[in-house]
């Protein structure tokens, strides 16, 4: 399995905190004010279209789609415990428990595919990406956000009270001597590698990819790529986090993709 099952138990252990997380924007600021307004931004009109969401969570997206147009959102997501909320929540909706890996639905079943921070669990994009492309009808949309390289790149470092996010090098001017921090090329593991503790230090492993990887699997898959966004914070994050804010205006935390099935 390509998700870590770590993370796996670690969302169907903490299914209900997860869901009031996201679903309180002041407690998700990230979501509120930085990530959602971006992949939404990035969306088609909704109105009439099959709608799929694919590492649905607790269902806020999917429900957020179905009130804005969609005429049939299907949600799934690996975790048992996080799609139970799903279904308890949006009783009008459909959900599943499914490996984004292995879509249980027919070829050109859906007009959109939906992400929101999902397809960075997953060591390789390319079988998702293919099951997403299969389950597409012709000139279908894929919209997903994920984690930046940038941010995932960063070597972490505790000293004195602080957590460091460190990369870059370190140049001793008299002998020339260098210290490097962090790893963006990831050259032992082809462009991948597992990453820990990014998610405040808790029990799930994010999977780094380079930016020419992400290109490579992306085409491997079939699609066409319409663009790339790397997002700004909106003036809600100003208000609610000034510090972030001015972190996210100036170095980027996720991206949002926007795929075309040719």
């Amino acid at each position: 399995m390509a998700t870590d099952p770590k993370t796996i138990n670690h969302y169907n252990e903490n299914a209900d905190g997860y869901h009031r997380h996201v679903s309180d924007p002041n407690e998700s600021t990230f979501h509120a004010y930085y990530e959602k307004p971006a992949i939404r931004a990035e969306l088609p009109p909704l109105t009439g279209l099959d709608v799929i969401s694919i590492g649905c969570g607790s269902g806020v997206d999917a429900r957020w789609l179905a009130d804005n147009g969609a005429k049939k959102v299907v949600g799934v997501d690996i975790s048992t415990g996080l799609i139970e909320i799903a279904m308890r929540e949006n009783p009008d909706l459909e959900f599943q428990v499914m490996d984004m890996e292995q879509l249980s639905f027919k070829d050109e079943s859906f007009d959109l595919a939906y992400s929101s921070l999902a397809i960075h669990y997953v060591d390789d994009w390319t079988q998702p990406l293919k099951e997403a492309y299969r389950i597409l009808k012709p000139r279908g949309s894929y919209v997903f956000s994920c984690g930046h390289p940038i941010d995932s790149a960063v070597e972490y470092r505790s000293e004195n009270g602080y957590k460091y996010a460190l990369l870059g090098r370190k140049v001793n001017q008299a002998t020339r001597e260098r210290t490097i921090y962090g790893d963006y090329l990831a050259a032992d593991s082809d462009g991948v590698k597992p990453v820990k503790g990014i998610l405040a230090d808790m029990e799930i492993t994010v999977y780094h990819r380079t930016f020419s990887k992400m290109l490579e699997q992306i085409q491997a898959a079939g699609f066409k790529i319409e663009r790339m966004v790397e997002p700004q914070p909106t003036e809600g994050m100003k208000v609610a986090d000034p510090q972030v804010f001015e972190q996210l205006s100036k170095i980027p935390c996720f991206m949002i993709w926007v795929l075309r099935k040719q």
